[in-house]
């Protein structure tokens, strides 16, 4: 009667095993013969085994996949400039300076602001020997003048007031705030807290005003040789011009922003300036100044 009753419980094992084959543990392998395809219960084929690793060079895609989706807004949040912000709230540098380029363009379309400037030598303006001899030939033109008042006159030295856009007429248009086109590189050093931004730009030699230098993207208030040249040949057809070199360095910004517009901008920088005139000889001459300006109560 054991023997029986072991032998039925037996084939029951048996059966029972042989109903739940498909179900085993995941260590277990099964391998397809070759050539063939394992399918799952609809038919179809059915999906790796786990710790089955793509081919290389693969690329899983699953459409509409959540956790993908999310994932791809969480790397295009992490490169979007606007969401660099610190959690003080003021701007990065990228933003910055995308608020100042789009703010001042603004400006100089239909700004008001008040402009105080100065510019004052550090090193009055040599050329030697031949001062004396410079001087009294300009003193001839204009009794109240002389080499560094001319000179300094086209490198902008002096103080200037004015309130825009009412007294546009009475400033140079170099002096005028400019619709900057600065880019992030531009800005050697920068810093920002609590709406008040400071920053560095590169030096720079005898720039152009076509944007070409980090300074020129910023302002027009600088001098160029052909302006040089223009300025002297104004005042006297006696002295030429045969070269100049001017160096500005130094130069240093800072912008007050308040609910996203701009409040008030200064800068400043020095410069040092190297003229080779001609008058029957030739005189070389050098001379050093620095210059500050502010913007102030803007409004637009």
């Amino acid at each position: 009667m054991k023997k029986i009753l072991a032998l039925i419980m037996a084939l029951a094992m048996v059966f029972c095993l042989a109903a739940c084959g498909g179900n085993g543990d995941k260590d277990e392998t099964t391998t397809a013969p070759a050539g063939e395809t394992v399918a799952n219960a609809e038919g179809t084929e059915a999906a790796p085994v786990d710790g089955t690793e793509a081919a290389s060079g693969d690329t899983t895609d699953v459409s509409g996949d959540a956790s993908t989706e999310a994932s791809t807004e969480a790397d295009a949040s992490e490169n979007d400039p606007a969401n660099d912000a610190p959690a003080t709230g003021d701007l990065t540098k990228a933003q910055f300076v995308a608020l100042l380029n789009a703010e001042t363009a603004k400006i100089a379309k239909s700004g008001s602001y008040s402009l105080n400037r100065n510019c004052t030598y550090i090193r009055n303006l040599d050329v030697g020997k031949n001062t004396d001899r410079l001087n009294d030939l300009i003193k001839t033109i204009d009794k109240n003048s002389d080499l560094n008042s001319v000179v300094g006159g086209f490198l902008g030295i002096g103080t200037k007031t004015a309130n825009l856009p009412k007294n546009k007429a009475d400033v140079d248009s170099d002096y005028i705030i400019k619709a900057t086109s600065l880019r992030e590189s531009d800005l050697a050093t920068f810093s920002g807290s609590n709406g008040v931004y400071k920053f560095t730009l590169a030096d720079a030699k005898n720039p152009k005003k076509t944007g070409a230098t980090p300074f020129s993207r910023f302002t027009n208030d600088f001098i160029t040789h052909e302006e040089v040249v223009t300025s002297i040949a104004e005042f006297t057809p006696l002295i030429k011009v045969s070269s100049s070199t001017v160096n500005y360095t130094k130069i240093q910004g800072e912008v007050t922003v308040k609910d996203g517009k701009i409040t008030n901008i200064s800068y400043s920088y020095t410069f040092d300036a190297a003229l080779t005139l001609k008058l029957v000889v030739t005189i070389n001459g050098n001379g050093a100044a620095k210059t500050t300006n502010t913007y102030s109560n803007i409004k637009y």
